[in-house]
């Protein structure tokens, strides 16, 4: 296996550790958000869902961006270029991600945690990918 593959393999592992992480960020705020939620009003509707899923997302890309800009890509490119490419990224396997939720949860009646894990693990490869050549290009 030659250096290059070697490379981008260990960033690979780190980078599914620190989405292994963000993960757990992601579900913390995504139950957080349901339980305010039916704390604050007795249910739970499918609006609370999204809005948990949205503000899941937006919390682990911040701890994401972080992480892997400095344990993954061990990258000194500019903050103020990278974040907005991680965040682009990010946007679009979010919306990947709202698709793949969506239909576990409304096609296949899936529970709203395993719709969230399982559209979490669809989207992480071509995350990984899409960061490593373009947001963190060279690391």
């Amino acid at each position: 296996m030659d250096d290059g593959l070697k490379r981008s393999l260990r960033q690979f592992v780190k980078f599914c550790f620190v989405g292994g992480s963000g993960v757990v960020v992601n579900l913390i705020v995504f139950n957080l958000t349901l339980l305010a939620w039916h704390a604050a009003t007795g249910s739970t509707p499918t609006t609370a869902k999204y809005l948990g899923n949205l503000l899941g997302f937006v919390v682990s890309v911040l701890t994401n961006y972080y992480l892997n800009r400095r344990w993954t890509f061990r990258s000194s490119g500019a903050v103020k270029t990278e974040l907005p490419k991680f965040f682009a990224v990010s946007v679009v396997a979010y919306l990947i991600n709202l698709g793949i939720f969506t239909i576990c949860l409304s096609v296949l009646h899936l529970g709203a945690n395993p719709s969230q894990v399982i559209a979490i693990a669809c989207v992480m490869p071509l995350n990984f990918v899409l960061n490593k050549l373009w947001s963190f290009k060279g690391a």
